[in-house]
């Protein structure tokens, strides 16, 4: 008896804390439940204080991966950045081995929002996109949101992702309508009409979309979107449109609303504008000076503007005009550079591949039933995958192609602005000699020319992909260059050979006189330090390769490897 009592005893405290831990472990999850509700239904403040009171030293791995989802989003909502990803990644890992789905929704969300924290947008839209990949029925909330912020990160980026960032607000916006969501119905519409009205032939689309968010934002009350629609139309008729009374209209209702929550300065300047145009200019002046400082590069751009049309309109002051123009322009260029971005685009292109090839794997798992099948398929899919190769072989040719053109761009721009700089040294030396400048005037007209002609390329880099934008590169190699303008070229070679020691003549001297006029003429524009793009273009070569080929081939005249070694040597740039 005693023998027994001694086995008896042990397992029924074992088994009492094992009772002790599932209640615990019970209580726990009853908690994270609950504060799942607020995270996801504007109490995010709330939610992120009970999360933070929580003691996780004693918590389960599935505790601890919820916990951490929670956190995670709770933080990103209250707009405290995460410095850490090692919790949510653990979290992702286990509720996908767990085979989860809803809960594994949610930690590729809160992934996403983990990443966009720490700069990491590739890994933030790879989250999102498995996210919105799993089945609508998981949840469609939360499916919606992963595909409103796919589009807010593309919209935020500067090169070509408009598109796709369009398609994503197209996907959300029904469902959140079914949902009855209105505060994110209004934020698909507010980002909808913003991306529309810069469509051509989506104009009506943006008006509709604008107005509908504004009639929206009126009924829930809220300020922030009912400015930034109306904001958006004023903008919308003043420069699209051309209807500078509704402009003024829509100008007016924005600033108009509780300064103490929106007090824009762009609003300020539109509206100032539309009174300019209108030809009250006294008007103009006073919401230009009751407008607060400019809080951005935009801002700066709208401001610079706004003084360039007053000081022509209203001061008749030409010069001061073209100043502050010039200024405007600085600051665009500068952000057009900055902001080249093509990360974005290839994770979005590596998903592509990644369905394709997933897709084309449960296809022939489904045809493995019958070998007759199989056989035919496999026929198939050869002769497809041979097509398909060629066909993308043709594309990534095309895209290589305008890659290396939009990789060029910036250095383009700054060669011409260079040259420019070096110009007007040059006449200032001339002129210092009581020597007449070698018609360096019409060399800047031409140079100023090639510099709107390299900012169309650069803003068409943008609003094309890889072959539209070679299509569109070939339009400009179509219209009329200087490569049967003896007078430019002769210009050139004489400004070049005053300014590099009579470089061209040395050179046709080491190349015993074998050298052509195009070859010293290409030679002159590289010893101007002009890029790739920028002698296609005075040259009126139609592909880059070109450029490539002759500079090898006057290279071999002038007995060196490259023109680099026999240039650098000669110049001082």
């Amino acid at each position: 008896m005693k023998h027994f009592s001694n086995i008896i005893i042990p397992l029924a405290a074992a088994f009492s804390l094992m009772l002790v831990g599932c209640s615990h472990d019970g209580a726990v999850m009853q908690e994270l439940t609950h504060i799942d509700s607020l995270v996801y239904h504007q109490h995010e403040k709330e939610a992120l204080a009970a999360l933070q009171q929580m003691d996780d030293k004693h918590f389960g791995k599935q505790e601890r991966a919820y916990h951490a989802v929670l956190l995670s989003m709770a933080m990103y909502k209250n707009y405290i950045p995460c410095t850490s990803d090692s919790a949510i990644r653990e979290a992702v890992g286990y509720f996908k081995k767990k085979g989860d789905d809803l809960m594994y929704l949610k930690a590729l969300i809160a992934q996403g929002c983990v990443n966009e924290d720490m700069g990491k947008l590739e890994q933030a839209v790879e989250s999102y996109h498995q996210a919105e990949q799993l089945p609508l029925a998981t949840d469609s909330s939360m499916i919606a949101y992963a595909k409103l912020r796919l589009g807010t990160l593309y919209q935020s980026q500067v090169v070509g992702t408009n598109t796709i960032a369009l398609q994503k607000y197209k996907e959300a916006l029904p469902i959140y309508k079914a949902l009855g969501d209105s505060h994110y119905e209004l934020v698909c519409l507010t980002s909808l009409g913003g991306i529309y009205r810069n469509i051509d032939e989506k104009h009506d689309s943006a008006v509709t979309c604008m107005q509908d968010a504004i009639a929206l934002a009126q009924r829930l009350g809220d300020q922030y979107h009912a400015f930034a629609n109306r904001y958006l139309l004023s903008e919308y008729y003043l420069v699209r449109e051309k209807n500078y009374p509704l402009s003024k209209q829509y100008a007016l209702q924005a600033i108009g609303a509780d300064k103490s929550i929106i007090d824009h300065p762009r609003a300020h300047y539109r509206l100032a504008s539309s009174y300019l145009y209108l030809g009250q200019p006294d008007s103009a002046v006073y919401y230009l000076k009751a407008a607060p400082q400019p809080a951005s590069a935009r801002d700066s751009i709208a401001y610079f503007e706004l003084m360039s049309e007053l000081e022509q309109r209203y001061w008749k002051n030409d010069g001061e005009s073209k100043s502050y123009l010039q200024q405007a322009h600085a600051i665009a260029d500068s952000m057009t550079i900055n902001g080249l971005n093509h990360r974005l685009l290839a994770v979005e292109k590596k998903y592509d591949v990644q369905l394709a090839e997933l897709n084309q794997v449960k296809n022939e798992s489904r045809l493995k039933s019958t070998l007759l099948v199989a056989a035919l398929l496999a026929i198939g899919l050869l002769a497809s995958a041979l097509l398909v190769w060629r066909y993308r072989n043709q594309l990534r040719m095309k895209q290589n192609e305008a890659d290396l053109l939009k990789a060029d761009l910036d250095g383009s721009l700054a060669s011409l602005r260079q040259m420019q700089a070096r110009l007007d040294d040059y006449e200032r030396r001339q002129l210092a000699g009581d020597n007449k400048p070698h018609h360096s005037h019409q060399l800047r007209d031409i140079i100023s020319q090639q510099i709107d002609d390299v900012r169309q390329l650069i803003e068409w880099s943008y609003q094309f992909d890889g072959d539209k934008f070679a299509t569109k590169f070939r339009e400009v190699m179509s219209l009329p260059n200087n490569g049967n303008d003896s007078t430019y070229w002769s210009n050139l070679q004489t400004l070049v050979n005053d300014l590099h020691d009579n470089i061209l003549v040395k050179a046709q001297e080491t190349a015993d006189n074998t050298l052509n006029d195009s070859e010293l003429n290409l030679l002159a524009l590289y010893c101007c330090g002009f890029s790739r793009t920028v002698i296609m273009l005075t040259m009126g070569y139609k592909n880059i390769g070109t450029v490539y080929n002759k500079k090898i081939q006057i290279a071999k005249k002038l007995g060196v490897n490259d023109l680099d070694e026999f240039v650098k040597p000669l110049i001082n740039r």
